[in-house]
């Protein structure tokens, strides 16, 4: 298999992480979109031009992180990350979709906005943007009460989104009041899959962050 990621990208980032905890040999092949040359050859291999695009051995293109990981998923099967319960299931998704839509959706809503000009900030679609972000934070919140993981005691896809994605949003967004939501991310960072990812994708993040029009004071 072959992955075509850039290591800050927080869906590389999720697909990376399930390629190394289901301990998957794959050939990884680094994409720089931000050079002509490269993104013109990359389009070649995904119409789209987003990042990750995983090959498959039979030379099948899968685009979309989460789709990928499902097809991870039949590999290794006594390390799964897709439940076989419906209820686990439905859930999974469930909670993917809202880190995707609301919780990343959000966290790229007030990103945006940092970089504007301070008169230009805080209009209604932020506001609105933020409310999501927030309602779907106290919503993991909730749900990470008694759980270790995001669907119990396994380790999921959605774990997978929340990883990379939690850790960017620390960026705009403090999230420190929501306790268990705040102790879910310590141990996602102590987990050696995710640390490996962070690791690789650290520098990169560091050069983009020094190029902000606006710096931003969160952590990450």
């Amino acid at each position: 298999m072959k992955l075509y990621y850039a290591p800050a990208s927080s869906y590389s980032q999720r697909v990376l992480i399930a390629l190394y905890e289901k301990e998957l040999d794959f050939i990884p092949i680094e994409v720089n979109l931000f050079d002509a040359e490269s993104r013109k050859q990359y389009l070649q291999i995904n119409r789209f031009g987003k990042i990750p695009t995983l090959i498959t051995d039979d030379g099948e293109v899968i685009l979309e992180a989460s789709i990928q990981i499902e097809y991870l998923d039949n590999y290794q099967n006594q390390i799964p990350l897709i439940p076989k319960d419906l209820k686990a299931n439905l859930e999974m998704r469930m909670l993917e979709r809202i880190i995707d839509v609301y919780v990343n959706g959000g966290r790229e809503a007030l990103f945006k906005d940092s970089q504007r000009s301070p008169s230009e900030r805080g209009k209604k679609e932020v506001v609105k943007a933020k409310g999501l972000l927030e309602s779907a934070c106290n919503l993991l919140d909730e749900k990470l009460r008694l759980r270790t993981w995001l669907v119990g005691d396994m380790f999921t896809l959605a774990d997978c989104s929340a990883a990379p994605t939690l850790s960017y949003l620390r960026i705009v967004y403090d999230y420190q009041h929501l306790q268990n939501l705040t102790a879910y991310f310590k141990r996602l960072e102590a987990k050696p899959s995710v640390a490996k990812v962070f690791e690789s994708g650290r520098e990169q993040m560091k050069q983009m962050l020094s190029t902000l029009k606006y710096p931003v004071i969160g952590s990450w």
